[in-house]
């Protein structure tokens, strides 16, 4: 981020933390005109991408740390004596309605080498991935591309690469309409 003014710096993080552009350029001290000017520029957008990825890695830590500890303090209140049975039955409900969306690891080591030998095969069958761009290359190894794939992503949602436009205005701008035939 050495090549961005303070400005520039201060509007990226606040984009990225879900400041409105009004917002943003009003910390900055900057104008709206601006911001939008500076998010048409590749390494600005990609700064702004990169920052929005980080912020949001860094919010799913946090509640997995706090599942950690809610978890922790449910536990207490099961192997507590004293606590109401109605306590305990609403611990254990809230346990077992979040319990369906959990997957449990393999049972022995033994299933978890078999795992890792399959996933080793199906990487080494599959072909090499073609070069990517220098500027590619060049990202933090923890911070990924947004997927910007217009078959799965419907032309009203907010478009993927976290622009705050819809695909349809933005990265799906010559994506075809999907049409359905759902019933409603």
């Amino acid at each position: 981020m050495s090549q961005f003014t303070p400005a520039q710096v201060t509007v990226i993080h606040a984009l990225a933390i879900g400041a409105t552009v009004s917002a943003a350029a009003k910390l900055a001290d900057v104008s709206r005109t601006t911001v939008y000017a500076w998010l048409t520029d590749p390494h600005f957008h990609e700064a702004y991408g990169y920052a929005h990825q980080e912020y949001a890695m860094t919010i799913r830590d946090r509640l997995q740390d706090m599942a950690a500890k809610a978890l922790a303090r449910l536990e207490a209140v099961l192997d507590n004596p004293n606590a109401s049975p109605s306590v305990i039955l609403k611990a254990t409900l809230a346990i077992l309605n979040q319990a369906k969306d959990w997957t449990l690891p393999s049972a022995s080591f033994e299933n978890c080498s078999k795992e890792i030998l399959a996933a080793q095969r199906r990487i080494a069958a599959e072909p090499d991935p073609p070069e990517e761009p220098a500027a590619a290359q060049a990202a933090p190894p923890h911070l990924t591309k947004l997927n910007t794939n217009s078959d799965s992503t419907p032309r009203n949602a907010p478009c993927p690469c976290g622009s705050g436009h819809k695909f349809k205005r933005c990265c799906g701008r010559n994506a075809p309409p999907v049409l359905t035939t759902e019933a409603a």
